[in-house]
């Protein structure tokens, strides 16, 4: 009986089958794919070989396997290897999110700071030098990055929320103005609803977003206040 599967390849084919092996091959070897797409990828590519290279059914494999593999790393570069980290507009969604937990304790020095922070930074306690406690804190999980926040509150009744945002800086630039103060550089966007003071400290990005109300140079100082 003629076995269909064992039919040869025409010249059309087995370029076909060739090309698509060629496209595996340079996907392994891509050092920007993460280890272990690699690891998937050539074991597909081992599954794939000799014994069915006469089959039609291996060119749909060797096509299939390429066509994701492509896929991949287009994910892989537009993504940044999952690390660009969050769009700016939710770590400022994150900081006016109410508090999942009660304010960290208060750990004195000076300046004075809470027992709570994201690598080096250690979050300030406000209260007695700008009138601002400490009144909770949210972690929130953001693209792969953990972001904190602690609220402070003010006499008046105004609350704030100063995040920070885990890892490396993110490379989105902050909207609004520049402002210079002390030699640092923070960007200022005011809207009706909120303004936002957003900066790098320490190769962190960190952000302050307050009620409107608020007077934007306050919340300068206090950004700034974090810079010494």
């Amino acid at each position: 009986m003629h076995d269909e599967g064992d039919t040869p390849l025409t010249e059309e084919e087995l370029a076909l089958a060739r090309r698509g092996e060629a496209l595996i091959a340079d996907a392994v070897a891509d050092s920007a794919a993460p280890q272990s797409l690699r690891e998937s990828i050539e074991r597909e590519r081992a599954r794939t070989r000799a014994p069915l290279w006469r089959r039609h059914g291996w060119i749909l494999a060797a096509a299939g396997t390429a066509a994701a593999a492509v896929a991949a790393f287009a994910l892989v570069l537009v993504s940044g290897g999952n690390d660009a980290g969050p769009p700016l507009d939710e770590v400022y969604a994150a900081a006016e999110r109410a508090p999942t937990e009660g304010a960290p304790a208060v750990a004195g020095g000076d300046p004075p700071v809470l027992e709570a922070r994201v690598g080096a930074i250690e979050f300030p306690d406000w209260q007695e030098k700008f009138g601002w406690k400490a009144v909770g804190r949210r972690d929130t999980e953001l693209a792969g990055r953990r972001v904190t926040t602690v609220y402070y509150r003010n006499p008046d009744g105004a609350r704030l929320g100063y995040a920070v945002v885990g890892g490396d800086a993110l490379d989105e630039g902050p909207p609004g103005r520049h402002v210079e103060l002390n030699g640092m550089t923070y960007k200022v966007s005011r809207s009706d609803a909120r303004t936002i003071v957003t900066w790098e400290q320490q190769g962190h990005t960190c952000a302050i977003v307050a009620s409107s109300q608020v007077p934007m140079s306050s919340l300068v100082d206090l950004a700034a206040s974090r810079d010494v």
